[in-house]
């Protein structure tokens, strides 16, 4: 165990997962989860309760090349071991990338300055990819760039939102909003310092909309305006969506980086009790 006030040391898990098989990452009693699977190998290897904190929640069926957990230990050996270990051990639907030490200041959730999703479609069938979403109609590629230049900056996206997940402050800044294409498969990226409820699918749904002539790319500018889920439409399928990468100050990468004003951490519960707190896509 670490001296008294010293402060915890703390890993960064990079992990990826196949959806299909989980009722999205945070625990839920008696389902399976990303998170309640990790906590069990945890369990495991550390011989006491360990939950790993995750940068963002994904509902069920959505998947992760890029999702990032942190896990607080209580010494050197406990990092030794989770860090060699964890990567080694087969879960079915789930691939550890690897275990690093990180500052103890480092919070998987609540450093991480900027997340980017992707969503995949086809639009010609194709049995091989089932993480893809399958746009039987044409779509207008040009209007689709005007609409995705619309959804760029900074604004309120209250319109694509889980009603009941609406927070006092709803503003997210979109730095990256582009589709990218290879003959008839087509991959939305989006990037921003955070993201609502349903935000991703949502926008993709919009811009399927748009992209098929049931709406006009200047549109864009007046849903967001209404600040009102009704006005957006449809929401995309969860199996085309995936959290491809989560990003952080250098600094906290650095397991001996402590900022001027850190305060120890007392000790795990503090992150167990917020274990399952968190935003998704």
């Amino acid at each position: 165990m670490n001296a008294p006030n010293e402060p915890y040391p703390r890993v960064r898990i990079d992990i990826a997962y196949v959806g299909a098989g989980f009722h999205g990452w945070q625990i839920q009693p008696d389902q399976r989860t990303v998170q309640g699977d990790l906590a069990d190998v945890m369990q495991r290897l550390l011989d006491r309760r360990c939950v790993p904190v995750g940068a963002g929640r994904t509902d069920t069926g959505v998947h992760a090349r890029g999702q990032v957990a942190h896990a607080l230990l209580h010494s050197a050996r406990e990092v030794a071991r989770v860090c060699g270990a964890l990567p080694r051990i087969h879960l079915d639907g789930i691939q550890v990338h690897g275990v690093r030490p990180v500052s103890p200041a480092f919070d998987a959730r609540l450093s991480a300055t900027a997340r980017r999703y992707a969503y995949r479609l086809h639009q010609r069938r194709n049995i091989f990819d089932a993480y893809a979403f399958e746009v039987p109609w044409r779509l207008d590629r040009g209007a689709l760039d005007r609409a995705c230049a619309g959804i760029r900056g900074t604004h309120d996206f209250s319109s694509f939102c889980k009603t009941s997940s609406l927070k006092d402050d709803n503003t997210c800044r979109v730095d990256l909003c582009a589709l990218e294409w290879d003959g008839e498969r087509g991959i939305f990226h989006i990037r921003a310092d955070r993201f609502l409820h349903h935000m991703v699918r949502n926008l993709v749904g919009l811009l399927l909309e748009i992209g098929r002539g049931a709406r006009e790319p200047d549109d864009v500018g007046r849903i967001i305006a209404a600040r009102d889920r009704r006005a957006a439409g449809m929401m995309a399928p969860a199996h085309g969506l995936f959290l491809e990468e989560v990003i952080y100050p250098e600094e906290l990468l650095d397991p001996e980086f402590l900022p001027p004003d850190f305060t120890p951490w007392p000790g795990d519960s503090a992150d167990e009790d917020r274990a399952t707190e968190g935003d998704d896509a």
